[in-house]
């Protein structure tokens, strides 16, 4: 019984009740054809993490915001990686990025591309050896 009347809502019940989007969920980001290395990113954050969205009644693709930390050839990857994906009149999916991210059993798994890439602002890069970057990778 979920519900007890004399000491109201249990521990149980509310655990069982609150939504999943409140709990940090682990992520990982699995790269393809020749971008293997981006594999070992550090990420640090990422919003957006629902498995579907329904905007006024349409089923909208899912976007996912990624911050990571990166080295400097990781940074220059990922450059490379947004330029050969993102082209005027349209998007080659040949490299696509597999996003997981849930609990460890049952991970929710999207195939995505790099629809958005914002590399470090002003970083002197002979000093630096950590970046922080914002990814958005868009469901295919």
């Amino acid at each position: 019984m979920a519900f007890d009347e004399q000491n109201g809502l249990t521990v149980q019940a509310a655990i069982d009740t609150t939504f999943l989007d409140t709990v940090h969920y682990d992520a990982e980001c699995v790269f393809t054809n020749g971008y293997e290395e981006l594999s070992k990113l550090v990420i640090t954050n990422v919003s957006g993490l629902r498995p579907f969205i329904i905007k006024d009644g349409d089923l909208q693709t899912p976007e996912f915001t990624v911050e990571a930390y990166v080295t400097a050839r990781q940074e220059l990857l990922l450059e490379e990686l947004y330029k050969a994906t993102i082209h005027p009149s349209y998007v080659d999916l040949r490299y696509h990025i597999d996003f997981m991210w849930g609990y460890t059993d049952k991970p929710k798994l999207f195939s995505c591309y790099l629809s958005e890439y914002e590399p470090p602002d002003s970083v002197d890069y002979t000093s630096a050896d950590i970046l922080s970057v914002k990814l958005t990778l868009r469901a295919i």
